[in-house]
C-alpha cells in the first residue's frame, strides 16, 4: 500500500511520511519533535530524515524550544499550500483503495491495522522500558 500512495505523491516531491508529518504539525500547531515522532511512531532518527527536505524546501520550519535540544516544528504558508495539493490526491488514492476493497472489508482492514499499530506501539514502549538482556561472550577457543 505505501507504494501506491508514494507514488501518487512523488509528483509533489513528498513521501507518505512526510505528508503525515505536515498533517500533524498543521493539526497539533507548533509541536515538539520529540511529540511529533511519537505521536506518529516513528523514532527520532526517521523523523529527522524525514522533516530535514521538509524543512530545507521550506515546507516546516523547526523552532528553538525552552531547552538546547528541544526544538518545535510548525507548518509554514509554503507548507499550508502543499497540503492543499496533496490531501486530495491522498483522498482520491485513498477512495481508489476503498472502492476496490468494498466499503465494509475497507472498515474491517483499517480497523485490523489500527489494532496492529496499537499493539506495535506497547511492545515497542515496553522494549524501551525493559533492559536488554546480557550478551553472553562466547568461550575462547582452545
Amino acid at each position: 500500500m505505501s507504494k501506491v500512495y508514494a507514488g501518487a505523491l512523488a509528483g509533489l516531491g513528498l513521501t507518505a511520511t512526510q505528508l503525515a508529518i505536515l498533517v500533524a504539525t498543521q493539526l497539533r500547531g507548533p509541536v515538539p519533535l520529540s511529540r511529533l515522532a511519537e505521536g506518529l511512531g516513528l523514532d527520532r532518527t526517521s523523523l529527522y530524515r524525514a522533516v530535514r527536505p521538509l524543512e530545507r524546501n521550506g515546507y516546516l520550519q523547526t523552532l528553538a524550544g525552552r531547552t538546547e535540544r528541544e526544538r518545535f516544528a510548525t507548518v509554514t504558508a509554503k507548507g499550508e499550500r502543499l497540503l492543499q495539493e496533496a490531501l486530495p490526491i491522498w483522498e482520491s488514492t485513498q477512495q481508489r483503495f476503498i472502492d476496490a476493497l468494498g466499503a465494509r472489508t475497507w472498515l474491517t482492514v483499517s480497523s485490523a491495522m489500527k489494532q496492529v499499530l496499537a499493539v506495535a506501539r506497547d511492545a515497542f514502549v515496553q522494549c524501551r522500558r525493559s533492559p536488554a538482556p546480557a550478551r553472553r561472550r562466547p568461550s575462547p577457543r582452545r
